[in-house]
């Protein structure tokens, strides 16, 4: 059995920063900040020591994100590494299918689910808490449903963790826990400072993006909420998009290829250029990607017959593609082509669907580089955050490039 008591010793060492996660009793407890501080770590092992320690209970942990497709790389690895390290995994059955984890000792679960997984979670009953991880992708209505859910007498402190990135003063938790906070609430702020374990060469990049992307040094560094000031884009809302809202609008398809180090992104997009709105309706945003994988996502959403337009320097991947079955274009690259797609873009109410969060991420975070001398923001944008806003470049290049198409190769 791992020791509890040399695990406090630790946090009080190690993480003091963390100390009060383990001593407040409030049901809503937010920690929040920058990036690289250790503060998904720290809830994930502090649910953990709290399911071993109060053994007298059956807890089920609800693990929270706002995707289903997010959850395997993310918590779900991160709590098993946990479980794990501490040397108990023998002691938990896993069951990746229904992503449950199950402490033998007494039933107490880990749940995970996505909140696209509606069904998976009406059938879920006796919540004893909730973490939502990266709470900043759900929308304020799923958290009130959350809420609900968790109540009834179990013997132990229910309680709901939030854990965020600051990416935007205009978002709904910076208005109900932090302006006018609802009752009951405790809030805890760290940075990659707080943490021990963060290595010199993570430190070096975070400090090297005080010159090279202020807003990102602001928000993931020094972990204060993004403000709009240098946001290229202050259109874009995110909600549930539904059919019927896309009857009869123009439909186009981009892709900004990336592998290693950059996502490939994908977009289905809805255009009604009479009301000025566009739908980004659907896609994917993933690294790793082959062409080949591409591909088989493509079709998977039945948009291969349709014609996409994508990134001309990977003339390769183009060919690749096109010899899959994929109906394909290069897209024009000239000189002001990225300023031309953004000046268009900005002219319409953009809508991004509820389940595509990194496209999202991207929206709270695309910015206009910063003049170094001045601290003005230039006209030019940030080579970040801008995989999925080049693939809607190019998915709507027909409406704003000057081009003859005698010049592009069609596949």
């Amino acid at each position: 059995m791992v020791d509890l008591r040399k695990f406090q010793k630790h946090v009080k060492t190690k993480s003091p920063a963390f100390a009060p996660l383990f001593k407040h009793k409030h049901r809503y407890e937010v920690a929040w900040g920058g990036a690289g501080s250790g503060k998904s770590h720290i809830v994930a092992r502090k649910l953990l020591y709290r399911m071993l320690q109060e053994s007298h209970v059956k807890h089920n942990i609800l693990i929270i994100r706002k995707v289903d497709r997010t959850i395997k790389k993310s918590v779900w690895t991160l709590v098993k590494n946990i479980i794990s390290r501490w040397g108990i995994l023998d002691q938990f059955h896993l069951n990746q299918t229904d992503r449950t984890m199950t402490w033998k000792h007494n039933g107490s679960q880990f749940m995970f689910s996505g909140l696209d997984d509606v069904e998976k979670l009406k059938s879920i009953e006796g919540v004893t808490s909730i973490w939502c991880e990266e709470a900043t992708e759900l929308l304020q209505e799923d958290f009130e449903q959350l809420d609900l859910r968790l109540r009834g007498e179990h013997g132990c402190l229910k309680q709901i963790t939030l854990t965020l990135n600051p990416i935007s003063e205009q978002h709904w938790i910076k208005r109900i826990f932090f302006d006018d906070p609802i009752q009951d609430v405790f809030t805890l702020k760290t940075t990659f400072l707080d943490n021990s374990f963060i290595d010199a060469d993570y430190k070096l990049v975070m400090e090297n993006k005080k010159k090279s992307n202020p807003r990102y040094y602001n928000i993931y560094a020094l972990g204060n909420w993004g403000t709009a000031e240098g946001l290229i884009f202050n259109n874009v809302t995110q909600r549930l998009i539904r059919e019927d809202e896309l009857k009869g609008l123009d439909y186009v398809q981009g892709l900004d290829f990336g592998y290693t180090n950059d996502p490939t992104s994908f977009n289905m997009t809805y255009l009604d250029l009479k009301n000025k709105k566009l739908f980004v309706y659907d896609g994917f945003y993933e690294k790793g990607l082959s062409n080949s994988a591409i591909a088989e996502k493509i079709k998977d959403k039945k948009a291969h017959r349709s014609r996409t337009t994508a990134d001309s320097a990977e003339p390769k991947s183009i060919d690749s593609l096109s010899s899959k079955g994929i109906r394909i274009q290069g897209a024009q690259k000239g000189k002001d082509s990225i300023n031309s797609g953004i000046d268009f873009l900005t002219e319409y109410e953009i809508v991004i669907n509820a389940h595509l969060v990194e496209f999202m991420t991207e929206a709270n975070n695309y910015s206009w580089a910063v003049d170094r001398k001045t601290n003005k923001p230039t006209n030019k944008p940030t080579d970040d955050f801008n995989h999925f806003w080049d693939s809607l470049r190019y998915a709507t290049e027909k409406y704003h490039a000057k081009r003859n198409r005698g010049e592009f190769r069609l596949y």
